[in-house]
């Protein structure tokens, strides 16, 4: 039988030995198109379930018993689902049904439903989602979905640095008058990831989103963690609406995440394309930047280089009359390798506001 790119991904579970090993993660990247040296071809690994993007036009039979035989090869165990999710560019032109992944093997499982805050987020027979395990923190996933499960593989490591300087701001008692617990401000906050990671560290959270139902999703993660939910904000609505009214009211946050997607569109505003608004973005979002704040300035777009993002974060910073105390760019997780021009994942940098 043939087994289309099976030496590659053998190849790549190998490489990621050392990842995909550690008894706390169970949500990685197996493989990472043509940086595994399968240009087009990406499988994620969520909980006991792979999830393959497909832009390539791959067959999926012999792809699926690669994957089977690569995982027994590497002593893991056998996905107990795989789902194909094929990559379009018309994707404004097509149904939900269409963009949705398609079940190609095994059997559906509900995944950790013994993670803290379980009984919050069982799955349903309409809504057949799991709980995956990064480190600590658990985060609510749905293969199914059509856009994207719900947790970005390739920020793992930002989430991390995320956390743990957040502690260090809780440990100091916030490095404010008072006390108080370190704030971020998490825009396009899409499932609230970061949020979760932030407020694990003892911050007071604001996560930010167009969307009422990933919002929703967000408090679905928070309550996977026991998180307190009233404890923290969640704001529905346009990202740079809600920075402007932030400057009016004079509200200041410790840490901002930055992430938009590509392209947006809002009632309030239109089209937010990254690569043209990042500036006045980032400009807004530094006037409500608290001195010494760490800002995550990250997006997915190949063509907005990273000379280009600096040039627009430096220039906003002198609009918006603040200083740059630091600038330094971040790289993928070892599961996503590859050539910026050829890689996914998110690119950009930590940006550290001066005093």
């Amino acid at each position: 039988m043939n087994r289309p790119f099976a030496g590659q991904i053998t190849t790549a579970l190998e490489r990621r030995a050392a990842l995909l090993t550690l008894r706390n993660l169970d949500a990685a990247r197996w493989l990472n198109g043509a940086g595994d040296g399968v240009p087009g071809l990406y499988v994620d690994q969520l909980g006991d379930q792979l999830v393959v993007h497909d832009e390539s036009d791959a067959p999926k039979r012999g792809v699926v018993v690669a994957l089977l035989d690569s995982a027994r090869a590497a002593g893991r165990a056998a996905p107990r689902a795989i789902w194909w999710k094929t990559l379009r560019r018309d994707v404004r032109s097509r149904t939900k049904e269409e963009l949705a992944p398609q079940f190609v093997y095994g059997a559906a499982s509900s995944g950790d439903t013994a993670a803290a805050g379980a009984a919050a987020v069982s799955p349903t027979p309409t809504d057949p989602m799991l709980l995956v395990r990064e480190g600590a923190w658990r985060f609510v996933v749905r293969p199914h979905e059509g856009y994207s499960h719900g947790l970005f593989l390739d920020q793992r490591d930002n989430r991390r640095r995320l956390h743990e300087w957040l502690a260090r701001r809780a440990a100091a008692g916030g490095a404010k008058p008072g006390g108080t617990a370190p704030t971020l401000l998490n825009t396009f906050a899409y499932t609230c990831s970061f949020s979760v990671a932030a407020a694990c560290a003892g911050s007071i959270t604001t996560s930010v989103d167009l969307s009422a139902r990933y919002l929703d999703w967000g408090r679905r993660n928070f309550a996977a963690n026991a998180i307190d939910v009233e404890a923290h904000e969640f704001a529905r609505g346009d990202a740079l609406t809600f920075l402007e009214i932030a400057v009016k009211r004079g509200r200041r946050f410790d840490a901002i995440v930055l992430d938009p997607p590509t392209f947006s569109t809002s009632k309030q505003r239109g089209v937010f394309q990254v690569e043209r608004d990042y500036g006045a973005l980032a400009e807004l979002a530094l006037r409500v930047a608290a001195p010494g704040a760490m800002l995550l300035c990250s997006h997915n777009q190949r063509t907005f280089r990273d000379a280009a993002l600096e040039e627009k974060l430096r220039s906003a910073a002198r609009a918006a009359g603040r200083t740059i105390e630091q600038l330094e760019p971040f790289t993928p997780p070892a599961d996503f390798p590859g050539p910026p021009a050829e890689n996914p994942a998110a690119r950009g940098c930590w940006l550290t506001v001066g005093s």
